[in-house]
């Protein structure tokens, strides 16, 4: 008898699957037989999402209330969003701004600069968002509804003043999200904050939610950490004597198998402490390592920030006012710690035309290449003072050293990143409250474009000031894809290319409050690399982004990611936890070229258009609209 597709072994058929380009191709072989039904929701999708998103690192999916299928899903939306820039907004601001204590024992005067941590759980469907007020801590939990119903939403608050704490010498610094055994009090997670006192505390996140009869105890203190409770200073354990413990610059978790390490760092110390699962309430740190000997022998020297890279084993540093070295590394061995400058690559320093100056200190992130990829663990994307961020080994001269640039602002700096894998990170500055949109133009295993029509045109519309030559297509005039031969028609084979992938910026401060005119973004965070919105931390408040899709006509609402968003997530509301809610209507979206820095980026060029999407003629094809570039929102009649 004749052989069928079905009849072939599960190893083959997920070979067949790992080639697949789109979520469409597995979904029309799942639906051929019961048998290729099985193969499909047990591994079909699981091995799709790793070879198409190795990029990103997805979760470990356990059976909840996410599956493979599910999670393909939303990754494929998702990634059709970020390249169509289907992005839309809505600030989180306090109705009525704190006052903040002036004179010469204010450290902070004005409004608050945030820092923030997020967390997604796809198992329960559940998100965090957690950031510090000044002195105070402000959580909000999400849990998802299915579609067509309202989210629950509980907001808590901790007071600093009832704690002890004012504004300024008070003022939260570094906060992080931390995992503990769910036997514990805090029923698995806990926060940690540190604060510009030297305080370095563990409290409680999870009790309290969704309107829960019990007393609310968030906030509640359960572990202090502090070189004070150590028993012993002068043993192995700590190396040297110990500091005291000022200013909490920077906090930075790791978890690594059964092991929870925090990285602290304070103006001359980094401080390493394990996070308990006992019941301890004092702590003192592991390991400890003072510059102030060894590499800040100069008094205008600080470190700013330490960041684990790789497997717990080492910190990287950034530091101010220390113009030969701005960027260093700890390794720690069985023997102790071990110091380095991270290496400068001459060729790089040449082709792009850049010097190692100042570093902005808060932008440090780790970056991790594809599986298979050289770099290991030691890749590092930074931001520069010259408005450059890099992409380096730590390490070696790499030829993985890459240096990005806005192409139409080269001198914005860039006081904040936060990465999505491989595939993209986002910038922030102190020039307003505008975020930057770059490609690492690393090679993509995804294109949304590959599940679209064919066609015998160009993408359109034409990219401006692309910053690069535009590609010759092999397929003029092809307007169909040849399967057998390996060809793909002229929108197709073009769609992939860096030309018809710009940048982009998004320009927010015009939708804030006049008095946040002078605004600028001091931090961003993100739940996890699968979570379809981040949030972005502007003087006195944030700004929640969601990435989602409009419609041709802009008349109905717009459509959320199917697994993971939430759809009411946009609405003008105040809520318990003393803020407001209000939604950005026409986000100002300006493309940037390509993001690599050129010598010539400093040159004097035409400013880029801002496209303001406007209804479209009903006439015209719905299939060609979903061909355009962008989101329907920034799509004019011109184009077509």
């Amino acid at each position: 008898m004749a052989l069928t597709l079905a009849d072939l072994p599960d190893d083959v058929l997920l070979l067949i699957v790992a080639n697949f380009e789109c979520a469409r191709d597995v979904r029309a072989l799942a639906i051929t037989s019961r048998r290729l039904h099985h193969l499909a929701r047990d591994e079909g999708w699981r091995v799709f999402v790793r070879t198409r998103f190795s990029s990103l690192s997805a979760p470990m999916l356990s059976g909840g209330k996410c599956d493979w299928r599910q999670l393909a899903e939303s990754l494929t939306w998702q990634s059709r969003c970020w390249d169509r820039r289907a992005l839309e907004f809505q600030s989180l601001l306090p109705f009525k701004e704190p006052a903040r204590v002036k004179g010469p024992r204010a450290k902070q005067p004005g409004p608050f600069q945030p820092v923030i941590d997020a967390h997604f759980d796809p198992e329960t469907q559940e998100e965090l968002v957690v950031w510090g007020a000044g002195e105070n801590v402000v959580a909000r939990y999400r849990l998802r509804a299915p579609r067509g119903k309202w989210s629950k939403v509980s907001w808590l608050r901790s007071e600093g003043k009832d704690l002890g704490f004012a504004a300024g010498h008070g003022d939260i610094r570094a906060i992080a999200i931390a995992k503990r055994h769910a036997n514990h009090h805090g029923g698995g997670r806990a926060i940690l904050t540190g604060r510009d006192n030297g305080e370095l505390v563990l409290r409680s996140l999870e009790p309290g939610r969704y309107g829960a009869a019990e007393p609310n105890p968030f906030g509640d203190h359960i572990v202090r950490f502090s070189p004070a409770y150590a028993d012993d200073p002068a043993s192995g354990a700590v190396s040297g004597p110990l500091p005291l413990q000022d200013t909490i610059l920077s906090l930075d978790v790791s978890h690594s198998g059964n092991q929870s390490l925090i990285a602290a760092a304070t103006k001359s110390t980094v401080l390493v402490y394990g996070l308990p699962e006992d019941d301890s309430t004092e702590v003192a740190p592991l390991t400890n390592y003072n510059l102030r000997h060894d590499v800040l022998g100069n008094p205008t020297t600080q470190l700013c920030r330490a960041t684990w890279i790789g497997q717990s084993d080492v910190l990287a540093l950034a530091l101010k006012g220390c113009k030969d070295s701005p960027l260093q590394y700890l390794s720690i061995t069985p023997s102790g710690w071990t110091h380095h400058v991270a290496a400068k690559n001459a060729d790089v320093e040449r082709q792009f035309g850049i010097e190692y100056g100042n570093i902005c200190p808060n932008s440090l992130q780790p970056v991790q290449p594809p599986g298979g990829q050289r770099g290991g663990n030691n890749l590092l994307l930074s931001a520069w003072r010259d408005g450059t961020c890099r992409l380096q080994d730590l390490r070696t001269p790499s030829p993985f050293d890459t240096v990005y640039q806005d192409n139409v602002e080269p001198w914005a700096t860039m006081e904040t990143l936060m990465t999505y894998g491989t595939e993209r990170f986002i910038g922030g500055g102190l020039n307003g409250a505008t975020i930057k949109i770059f490609d690492f133009r690393w090679t993509k295993g995804y294109y949304h474009t590959s599940g679209l029509p064919c066609l015998d045109k160009k993408p359109f519309p034409q990219p401006p000031q692309p910053f690069m030559k535009a590609p010759i297509s092999k397929a003029e005039g092809r307007g169909r894809c040849s399967y057998a031969l390996g060809l793909a028609c002229q929108w197709h084979e073009l769609s992939k290319e860096l030309y018809y992938r710009p940048n982009a910026n998004f320009f927010l401060t015009h939708h804030l409050p006049h008095k946040m005119s002078n605004t600028g973004v001091w931090s961003l965070a993100k739940a996890s690399d699968m979570a379809p919105n981040f949030y972005i931390g502007v003087s006195g408040g944030l700004i929640e982004a969601n990435l989602e899709v409009n419609s041709s006509n802009l008349q109905t609402s717009a459509l959320g990611d199917p697994n993971f968003g939430f759809d009411d997530w946009k609405q003008a509301e105040t809520f318990p936890g003393g803020y407001e809610a209000k939604p950005f209507y026409l986000p100002s979206m300006m493309e940037t070229g390509d993001g690599l820095c050129y010598r010539n980026n400093d040159q004097s060029i035409l400013f880029p258009r801002m496209p303001v999407g406007t209804p479209l003629p009903d006439g015209l094809d719905g299939t060609l609209r979903k061909q355009h570039r962008l989101n329907a929102r920034f799509q004019e009649a011109p184009d077509f």
